[in-house]
């Protein structure tokens, strides 16, 4: 692939405010010798993005813009894929940026399993950075990705990982364009696909909150939007699942937590009872509601209180 070892995917919709300390962050990297790219898609942008990146290229080799009409994060990160050169695709929010130092070149060459996993952090709104991960993996141990997925919840975030680009495109894979939530999809699909898997313990991406992000959004149109898009990668990924019955037994706790996290943001956001029957019917007809039974006691127990609540 030309000899570039990464290609960095980075989607911007009205992100000039964010990109520039996003783009640094890579600029920054020591990347011992390897070849990189940079692909921004610019999602429509209708602020100073366009100029901003205009601006930035001189003086930064490597970048490469896609224009696209506004067509939402799924669609801008398949466009960035299609053209991406890279052995290992990386994918960045426009309001997010690495926090590693270097690139792990030399475990990216030596084992080349489809997918890496990365450590992340987290910055809330008072500006308190701490890890953000649901478990601590066995690090540098080449395994099943199957293997690895079974009895986790998985991180479904698409900046956790490093990704294999020869994999993703010898299974068709992109995501599910229009969808909030996509990496809920995409994550569990891949893991379910993928040959090899390796932990590096590295703090390799520093994500930002932010008000009215997806996940921390206060409007009500956008947060039924939300549930409605888990409900359809929940659905996504039952479907795969019926259809190939042996993924059942690497994806099937994902499923569950998939489905808790859904029932844990309806209860936590204010919705009318006839949306909230919307959801849990629909949950209901895939058979994740009520919960299925888990000995896990904080499963239990919220398995316990959605049977009294909804």
């Amino acid at each position: 692939m030309n000899n570039i070892l990464l290609s960095f995917i980075i989607p911007a919709y009205n992100a000039e405010p964010y990109l520039r300390e996003c783009l640094d962050s890579i600029y920054r990297l020591d990347m011992q010798g390897c070849g990189f790219e940079v692909i921004v898609v610019n999602d429509g942008s209708t602020d100073g993005t366009a100029a901003f990146l205009s601006n930035y290229q001189i003086g930064h080799a490597g970048i490469v813009v896609i224009t696209q009409e506004n067509r939402g994060l799924s669609a801008a990160r398949n466009a960035g894929m299609r053209v991406a050169k890279g052995e290992y695709l990386c994918f960045l929010d426009a309001d997010d940026h690495l926090f590693a130092a270097k690139v792990p070149t030399k475990m990216l060459e030596k084992y080349h399993a489809d997918i890496f996993s990365v450590n992340v952090l987290q910055t809330d709104f008072a500006g308190r950075r701490k890890p953000y991960r649901r478990y601590v993996p066995n690090y540098e141990q080449l395994m099943s990705a199957q293997a690895f997925m079974q009895g986790r919840n998985l991180l479904p975030c698409v900046w956790g990982y490093f990704w294999r680009t020869d994999f993703l495109r010898d299974q068709n894979l992109e995501f599910v364009e229009g969808m909030l939530h996509e990496d809920e999809a995409f994550t569990p699909h891949a893991f379910a696909l993928a040959q090899s898997f390796m932990a590096l313990n590295i703090d390799w991406y520093e994500r930002i909150l932010r008000r009215e992000s997806i996940t921390t959004t206060t409007n009500q149109v956008r947060q039924e939007k939300g549930l409605r898009d888990m409900v359809a990668a929940l659905q996504h990924l039952e479907t795969m699942v019926q259809k190939k019955p042996e993924f059942r037994v690497c994806m099937q706790y994902k499923l569950d937590y998939l489905a808790v996290d859904t029932l844990r943001l309806l209860l936590r956001q204010r919705h009318t009872q006839a949306f909230r029957t919307e959801i849990t019917s629909a949950l209901r007809a895939m058979g994740y509601f009520p919960l299925r039974w888990h000995s896990e006691w904080k499963y239990l127990l919220f398995n316990l209180y959605t049977r009294i609540r909804l």
